[in-house]
């Protein structure tokens, strides 16, 4: 991917709230995407035009929400390693 995709870390509750708003339009085992697309934009990943998400990402007992929208490809390849 071109340009990293920044988090901010959030509380349980928050990530809990987002989780059962609507079913998950991804969830594997680092997080998910929520249900809804926030938009259509061309993906960072794979250069075609595609849905994208608010991410939630469980890593090492913490909870982050990426400060941007995510595709799926875009969300299947980030590394939570990079987690600050």
């Amino acid at each position: 991917m071109s340009a990293a995709i920044t988090f901010k870390e959030v509380d349980e509750a928050r990530y809990d709230e987002m989780l059962g708003v609507l079913p998950p339009a991804l969830w594997i085992d680092k997080g998910f995407l929520v249900g809804e697309p926030y938009d259509h934009r061309r993906c960072k990943a794979t250069g075609r035009l595609a849905a994208s998400f608010a991410a939630f990402i469980r890593y090492r007992g913490k909870y982050y929400e990426s400060e941007e929208a995510m595709t799926a490809a875009e969300f299947k390849a980030f590394d939570p390693s990079t987690l600050s």
